[in-house]
């Protein structure tokens, strides 16, 4: 069958002669190349319109459970295209992002925004793939997060001694980031540093912690660091806290890890 041209359909009988199907003059089959026209038409679409700050109250104010492809722009330049599904609609994957460019050194979340496009037909066709293409055709420097480690999961504890991903290295965490609404009464270090988790906009990983282990926080809010130096002033000699280009560490041990940042130790 002959390709169709962008947006346009067209039927075997050109392509074939009329009857080659069935041989009946009365049926032909007819075929849209969607494909095709998300490819031409995709990219200028999300160029042409307007972007939004990566906010909590943008992101909310998204149809729920919306599907399609987006972008997000550091000072107006593209550094990631993703989609999602009904599953993780925008709302979801767009707030996972806007929490997660919190507490990185050299990244302010006000220099970000983002444009999501519902794409009616998505679950059949790979839009994603077809924008980031097009979009690095125009401009191979585009979309640098992607790839980067940028949005990965807790890659583990046996990936704690290798070289950290791209965006952790370009934004490492800030463990000067303030935190708040901390609990202020007597708390086991343990419960604490579960708070603590749910607080932070990366990733925080401890050994158990011994249950007679109590922090006294008069203050409800504090930085991480402020935190992780009382947590080193309670704990029994043979802790050390490894402060990591993506992620912050608490173990019993004495290493000394090839690519940290800081060293704590009780």
């Amino acid at each position: 069958m002959r390709r169709p041209s962008p947006g346009a359909a067209v039927g075997t009988s050109g392509a074939v002669g009329p009857h080659a199907l069935t041989g009946i003059g009365g049926y032909d089959e007819f075929e849209i190349d969607i494909e095709e026209i998300l490819r031409q038409q995709l990219p200028k679409f999300f160029q042409d319109m307007p972007s939004a700050p990566l906010t909590l109250g943008n992101v909310d104010a998204l149809p729920e459970r919306a599907k399609g492809a987006y972008v997000l722009f550091l000072d107006d330049f593209p550094v990631y295209a993703g989609k999602t599904d009904t599953r993780h609609g925008f709302r979801d994957r767009l707030g996972r992002h806007a929490w997660t460019v919190q507490g990185r050194v050299n990244l302010d979340p006000s220099r970000l925004s983002f444009k999501a496009v519902r794409i009616m037909v998505f679950s059949a066709f790979d839009a994603e793939a077809l924008l980031i293409s097009e979009m690095k055709r125009i401009n191979p420097k585009a979309l640098p997060w992607n790839n980067s480690g940028f949005g990965s999961n807790d890659p583990g504890k046996n990936r704690d001694s290798q070289q950290p991903a791209d965006f952790d290295q370009w934004y490492p965490v800030d463990i000067d980031f303030m935190m708040h609404d901390l609990p202020i009464s007597d708390i086991s270090l343990a419960d604490f540093f579960g708070v603590v988790k749910q607080r932070l906009p990366f990733l925080f990983r401890n050994a158990p912690i011994p249950a007679d282990v109590m922090v006294t926080n008069t203050n409800d809010k504090a930085t991480l660091r402020q935190i992780l130096k009382m947590a080193v002033g309670v704990l029994p000699p043979g802790w050390q806290v490894t402060v990591l280009h993506g992620r912050v560490i608490i173990y019993q041990e004495k290493r000394d890890y090839e690519f940290k940042l800081e060293v704590m130790r009780s």
